[in-house]
C-alpha cells in the first residue's frame, strides 16, 4: 500500500461481455492494485482469475464515488475495472469526472467499445464514410439519422420493430440489413433481414448495419466468429483434482461455452502429525528438495505456515519442483517460482526423468519431501529413490468423491441437453457417473486418452473422439475436428446444421407427435 495521499484511481476498460479482451496495459495495472472495483453485476470468482496479486476486489457501492476517493486518499492504488470504453461510452457517468475534480490522480486505460466489437465480430469491413447511431428509449425521427456510406445502428430488442420501421422510409420496406444480437457470446446471430420482416425480441444489444459495407459482403460474408466449429456447443467436463482452465479457454478458442463440476472432494488428512513433521522439518532445514505434484498440495502447506504465523518466505532456502501448470501456477500466486518443472511429460513421471542425481559432493543433504494426497506415489519415490535421494511422502490432503451436482444440472446430463462431455481422466469418468449419471446418447463423448475412453466404454458410453495425445490442446483440437466433420456430412446429406443437443430434442419431439 502507498503512503498515505498518494494513492490513485485507475480507469481500466475491457470488452463487451469478455474479460479477455483487456489489454496488456490494462492486464499489468491489475496486478499492481490494491483494490480492484467492479459493476454489480459481474462475477467475482471470474475477476480474481485475471492475476490480480493481492488485490481486494469489491462491487461498485451505491455512492461509487465515496467508494473510490476514500480508497485512494488511504493511500491505496484502485483500479476501477469495466467492461467498456470510459469515454466512447460514458452514457452520462460521471464518475471519472467527480473523482478527478476531488483531487485524486486518475488514468485511464481504454478498453474496446461495443460499436468496435461488433464489427470485428460480426466481420464488417468499413471503408468510406460511416455514422453511429444509438437508439434507446424513443426512435428518433428519420431527419435525425445521420447520412454516411455505412449506418450502423445500436438499439434494445424491444425497439427493434420501432428501429426497422423508421429505416424503411429511408431504405425502403424491402430494403435490406444486417442483424446482429447477442454479439460476442457463444449465442451471436448474424443475418440478413428485411425491414419489413424485423420483429422484437428479447436480447438488450441489438444492431442494424446498412450500406456500403454490407451491400459489397453481403453475398460473400466472411462471418468467421459463428463458423467456429464449436460454435454455441455447451460442454460439460467433470473435474477431479485437476485445474480445468486450460482446458476451458482451448475449448473456448474453437466457440464452446465449457461447464466443469467437481467430482472429487478435497479434505484435510485423517491425522495431523505427518504434516506437523513435514512443516517442522521444511522449517528446521531438513529437506533439500520439496516436490509440490497438485494446486492442493500447495494450499496444504501454505495454510499449514499460516498457522504457525509463518508464509513463503519459510521456504527460501529450499528447492522448489512443481507438476502441472496449475501447481506452478498456485505456487506464483504465494511469490515462488519453481527451480524445475519437467519441460517434456509435465506428469510425476516425467518430474522423475528430469530430476538431478544427488551429489554428495555438492549437495548438503539428500532428503526429499513429497506433499501428495492420500494415493501412492511409488513411481516417484522410486525415480528419486534411483537417483541417490531419500524421499519422504506425507499426505497433505484427502481426496473424496464430491457430492452430487444440483437437480437441474444432472437432468441436463440425462436428457442429452450437453452437446459434448469431457472426460480428462478415468476417475472423472467414474466419479461422475456415480454422483450423477450417464450422459444421453446423444451427447458427443471426448476422452483424452486411451485409459480414459476405456473407462467410458466400461460404462456404456460411446466414445466419439480420443485425444491423439494426453493433453488439452490436443483433446480441444480433437473435439472441434469431430465437429467439423460432423458439419461437413450434415450438408453433404441435405441435413439442417443442428448441434447434437438440438438433434435430441428434434427427435424427442418427432417421437411425442407420433405417440399423439
Amino acid at each position: 500500500m502507498n503512503e498515505a495521499g498518494l494513492g490513485s484511481v485507475t480507469f481500466v476498460g475491457s470488452g463487451p461481455g469478455e474479460f479477455g479482451l483487456l489489454t496488456l496495459l490494462g492486464a499489468r495495472t491489475l496486478r499492481f492494485a490494491d483494490l480492484v472495483v467492479v459493476d454489480s453485476h459481474m462475477d467475482v470468482d471470474e475477476v480474481a482469475r485475471l492475476d490480480v496479486g493481492h488485490a481486494r476486489i469489491e462491487h461498485a457501492a451505491a455512492d461509487e464515488v465515496a467508494q473510490l476517493l476514500d480508497a485512494a486518499r488511504e493511500g491505496q492504488k484502485v483500479v476501477r475495472l469495466g467492461q467498456r470504453d470510459h469515454f466512447f461510452e460514458s452514457e452520462g457517468d460521471d464518475v471519472l469526472a467527480r473523482v478527478k475534480d476531488a483531487g485524486v490522480r486518475i488514468n485511464v486505460i481504454p478498453g474496446l467499445s461495443h460499436w468496435s466489437t461488433m464489427l470485428n465480430y460480426g466481420a464488417i469491413p468499413v471503408g468510406g464514410s460511416m455514422a453511429l447511431l444509438d437508439v434507446h428509449g424513443a426512435v428518433p425521427p428519420i431527419d435525425q439519422w445521420p447520412s454516411a456510406g455505412t449506418l450502423a445502428i445500436h438499439t434494445e430488442g424491444r425497439l427493434a420493430e420501432g428501429v426497422a420501421a423508421v429505416a424503411a422510409e429511408r431504405y425502403g420496406a424491402s430494403g435490406q440489413a444486417l442483424m446482429l444480437t447477442h454479439v460476442g457470446t457463444t449465442a451471436q446471430d448474424s443475418h440478413m433481414v428485411v425491414w419489413s420482416d424485423v420483429e422484437n425480441c428479447d436480447c438488450h444489444d441489438c444492431y442494424f448495419v446498412v450500406g456500403d459495407a454490407i451491400a459489397e459482403t453481403a453475398h460473400k460474408r466472411l462471418a468467421w466468429y459463428e463458423s467456429k466449429p464449436l460454435f454455441d456447443w455447451r460442454v460439460l467436463s467433470p473435474r477431479t483434482k485437476d485445474d480445468l482452465s486450460v482446458l476451458i479457454e482451448e475449448l473456448a478458442q474453437y466457440g464452446a461455452s465449457t461447464e466443469t463440476i467437481p467430482t472429487m472432494s478435497i479434505e484435510p488428512p485423517r491425522t495431523e502429525q505427518g504434516m506437523e513433521r513435514a512443516i517442522r522439518g521444511l522449517v528446521d532445514g531438513r529437506y533439500l528438495w520439496c516436490v509440490f505434484t497438485s494446486p492442493y498440495a500447495v494450499a496444504a502447506v501454505s495454510e499449514r505456515l499460516a498457522e504457525y504465523g509463518l508464509d513463503s518466505r519459510a521456504l527460501s532456502g529450499i528447492s522448489i519442483a512443481a507438476v502441472g501448470r496449475g501447481t506452478s501456477s498456485a505456487l506464483r500466486k504465494l511469490g515462488i517460482v519453481a527451480d524445475l518443472e519437467p519441460q517434456g511429460t509435465n506428469t510425476v513421471g516425467g518430474l522423475a526423468q528430469e530430476f538431478p542425481a544427488y551429489d554428495d559432493l555438492m549437495d548438503p543433504l539428500n532428503r526429499v519431501l513429497v506433499p501428495s494426497a492420500d494415493v501412492s506415489i511409488d513411481p516417484l519415490l522410486d525415480g528419486l529413490g534411483h537417483l541417490g535421494w531419500e524421499v519422504e511422502g506425507v499426505t497433505a490432503y484427502r481426496t473424496v468423491r464430491a457430492a452430487p451436482p444440483p437437480q437441474e444440472i444432472r437432468e441436463d446430463i440425462k436428457s442429452g441437453m450437453y452437446d459434448a462431455v469431457v472426460f480428462t481422466s478415468a476417475s472423472s469418468v467414474r466419479n461422475m457417473i456415480g454422483i450423477a449419471g450417464k450422459p444421453h446418447a446423444a451427447s458427443v463423448i471426448a476422452a483424452i486418452g486411451e485409459a480414459t475412453a476405456a473407462a467410458c466404454e466400461q460404462h456404456g458410453l460411446r466414445v466419439d473422439v480420443i485425444a491423439h495425445s494426453p493433453t488439452y490442446a490436443s483433446l480441444a483440437d480433437g473435439l472441434a475436428q469431430f465437429a467439423d466433420r460432423r458439419r461437413r456430412e450434415q450438408e453433404a446429406n441435405g441435413e439442417p446444421l443442428k448441434k447434437p443437443s438440438e438433434r435430441k430434442r428434434r427427435r424427442r419431439r418427432k417421437t411425442v407427435e407420433q405417440e399423439q
